[in-house]
């Protein structure tokens, strides 16, 4: 049986920001208030873009630059 595209996965809800994700990091705020955080694994060089949502985060995209994950937070909701 042909696996599913990972974008056809739900996104899981986590309760920590996993420890691999330890360099700097950006909190965003739309106009609405929503919040997302932007991690990063300095190790992999990989960009991560968290949801903040009751009791965690939701894990919505990964990037190599953070400048990629910017265009996908709905900044005017």
């Amino acid at each position: 049986m042909p696996r599913k595209p990972a974008s056809s996965k739900p996104n899981m809800i986590v309760k920590t920001i996993p420890a691999s994700d330890s360099a700097p990091g950006v909190t965003c705020v739309t106009k609405s208030g929503k919040e997302y955080r932007i991690s990063q694994d300095a190790k992999r060089g990989v960009h991560t873009l968290w949801r903040i949502v009751e009791g965690g985060y939701e894990k919505l995209e990964t990037a190599d630059s953070p400048y990629d994950l910017y265009p996908l937070v709905d900044w005017d909701n």
